[in-house]
């Protein structure tokens, strides 16, 4: 009768038969753990968070934690250059007419920066809001002359210190304007579509911003 006989070496389980050649394998160290141990930490290690908890800490509370702080100073400096003083910094403006084509359209929108003349004075060629703030309506015009400088319209054409200006207006103006210089703080505005637009004298203090 044949028979089978097992000798145990270190890591390796060697067959003995009396027909077959002897055949070796080796075996990996076995850990054994217990079922109930392993059931109980696959629990744990599953169990899923609280909604609220996870809306309002997320699973790790020091990431958590990080992103609330640059979110508040991310925010904090925003309002401070959006809202300096408590007064936003841009303001959206709708053109209401063509005394601006073709440079800006009817219906358009656009944006005015609210405190660009706080440091610096208006420039030659600047398009600006007029007005009076917290009232109705606006103006949107382009700056033409600069305190000091001698403004003049004739025969269509309007003059600058006793040069003809032409740089951004579209025409031929219909109105006329004896000579005059401008005094300090005084602006000459006029819109770039000329056969139709009005222009004339506006004082810095109705100069509520520029155009973007």
């Amino acid at each position: 009768m044949d028979f089978c006989s097992f000798k145990i070496c270190q890591k390796e389980i060697c067959e003995y038969s009396v027909d077959k050649p002897v055949r070796c394998r080796k075996t990996a160290d076995v850990v054994h753990e217990s079922p109930v141990e392993t059931t109980a930490a696959g629990l744990g290690a599953r169990r899923p968070l609280p909604l609220w908890r996870r809306l309002l800490i997320g699973r790790n509370v020091r990431w958590t934690l990080f992103r609330l702080l640059v979110l508040l100073t991310v925010s904090s400096i925003g309002k401070l250059y959006f809202f300096p003083d408590g007064k936003p910094r841009y303001r959206r403006i709708l053109v209401d007419g063509k005394s601006m084509h073709p440079t800006y359209e009817n219906g358009q929108t656009l944006w005015m920066h609210t405190l660009e003349y706080t440091r610096l004075a208006p420039q030659r060629g600047d398009v600006v809001v007029l007005g009076n703030e917290g009232e109705s309506p606006f103006y949107l015009k382009r700056i033409i002359g600069l305190p000091g400088d001698r403004i003049g319209i004739r025969r269509g054409q309007m003059t600058v210190n006793g040069n003809v200006y032409e740089n951004y207006g579209h025409g031929r103006i219909g109105a006329r304007l004896r000579p005059l210089v401008l005094a300090e703080g005084e602006f000459f505005v006029m819109g770039d579509n000329r056969p139709i637009s009005m222009g004339g004298v506006v004082e810095a203090g109705n100069v509520l911003g520029k155009i973007l």
